[in-house]
Parts: C-alpha cells; sequence; structure tokens
C-alpha cells in the first residue's frame, strides 16, 4: 500500500509532527497549512515545488525561507 510520509521545517525548525503517515498527498498538503495556522502563521503560499534527486514521488514545498514542507511516497 501507498503511503506519503511528511516532514516540515517551521520558522526555521523541524517540526515535531503528531501525524506524518497520510494515504494522499492532498491529505498531507492540507494537514501541513492546517499546521501552519495552528501555530500562527497565515498568508503562506507554495512558491516552488522541488523534485527531490529527480523523483517525482519525492517533493519538497517551499512556502518561504523559514517555512517548507517534504513529502515522500512510501510503499509498504
Amino acid at each position: 500500500m501507498k503511503y506519503y510520509e511528511l516532514t516540515a521545517v517551521v520558522d526555521g525548525d523541524t517540526a515535531k509532527l503528531k501525524r506524518n503517515l497520510f494515504i494522499s498527498r492532498d491529505d498531507a498538503i492540507k494537514y501541513m497549512f492546517d499546521y501552519y495556522k495552528a501555530h500562527y502563521i497565515y498568508n503562506l503560499e507554495v512558491e516552488e515545488e522541488y523534485p527531490i534527486d529527480g523523483n517525482k514521488h519525492n517533493i519538497e514545498y517551499v512556502c518561504d525561507f523559514y517555512n517548507r514542507f517534504t513529502i515522500n511516497r512510501i510503499v509498504r
């Protein structure tokens, strides 16, 4: 089964997320923006998307210099 693993940098520090596995990439993205809002970080938008090592299943989403998150597809 495919899962999507989420890791994030919030305000320049690695975030300790309560949840990091998701059924879809969209669920992981929604969770991350809800996380930002819960930590009083508003008006963020994804500025750039970078495939990690050329892999289209592992993508880093950059919002600004201090806020970014990575979603990796894993198969278990």
